[in-house]
């Protein structure tokens, strides 16, 4: 059994999340965080609502 880093839950399956605004996989030390279906689709939902409210703010400018 696995546990999700976001919300505790043991789960099955787990997904790792990269949250960092301006994440750099190559030169960048992450602590590394896994999530459960349910945190990882809450932080995808979370990351394409930033991406819309970026691409409406450069739309503005």
């Amino acid at each position: 059994m696995l546990r999700c880093d976001f919300c505790g839950a043991d789960t099955d399956i787990v997904k790792r999340v990269a949250i960092d605004k301006d994440y750099d996989r190559l030169t960048v030390r992450h602590v590394k965080r896994y999530a459960c279906k349910a945190c990882s689709e809450k932080k995808e939902q979370e990351r394409q609502e930033r991406l819309k409210a970026a691409s409406t703010e450069g739309r503005k400018a």
